[in-house]
């Protein structure tokens, strides 16, 4: 139901666009190919939205293989945030080093749909907007805390925060929480998070060290 309702959603403008074009195609116009141009560039679009439709299901219902490699999360993490603008954004580790097996890519993943939907919840008009990302090794485990100081999560929201299609955002597709959950429990982890209305929300992520 979730892929036909997105997947019909662009056909409407699509439809439309084309029986306009149909009623009011006049070979002779003199801005003939300036509407040709209009038409085939609404058309691309709408298709673009359908094709991304497609590959995040498609990549929500499989998941990527995973290419494991030893690798150090508090570097790769570090890595990860370096492709935000935002100087608010906050990076701490007690440990200069936590090694551990498991897909870069899918971590990479995991750290920046956090820290982007954390960007996301804090209002523009916030004065002192701040995410914190932190990593901490406990025992066998390695704990990531994304925290801001956004909006908050709705109680009515909270249930729903990790289906594949829930989003609260006016755009986008919602997949980011599901795949991140889908990606967490895939390494026997867990994903949870704390939240106040006004104040904040924190995600928490908790891997197993593999060795």
């Amino acid at each position: 139901k979730q892929v036909a309702h997105e997947i019909k959603n662009p056909l409407t403008p699509m439809r439309l666009t084309a029986q306009s074009f149909q009623r009011k195609f006049n070979p002779e116009d003199p801005n003939v190919k300036q509407k040709l141009d209009d038409f085939i560039h609404t058309l691309i679009q709408q298709i673009d939205t359908m094709s991304s439709v497609a590959s995040a299901f498609s990549n929500f219902a499989s998941m990527p293989a995973q290419q494991n490699e030893t690798l150090n999360v508090v570097e790769v993490v570090g890595l990860a945030l370096e492709i935000f603008n935002e100087n608010f954004i906050e990076f701490k580790s007690h440990e200069k080093e936590i090694i551990t097996v498991m897909d870069r890519a899918q971590l990479i993943r995991v750290i920046t749909n956090l820290v982007k939907n954390a960007i996301q919840a804090i209002p523009e008009d916030n004065p002192d907007p701040k995410v914190e990302v932190q990593i901490d090794k406990q025992e066998n485990e390695i704990v990531i805390a994304v925290k801001d100081n956004g909006t908050g999560i709705s109680i009515e929201d909270k249930s729903r925060i990790f289906e594949p299609k829930f989003t609260t955002k006016t755009s986008g597709m919602g997949l980011g929480l599901g795949i991140i959950k889908n990606i967490v429990e895939s390494y026997k982890g867990t994903i949870r998070f704390e939240t106040e209305i006004g104040k904040g929300t924190t995600f928490y992520v908790s891997f197993p060290v593999y060795e």
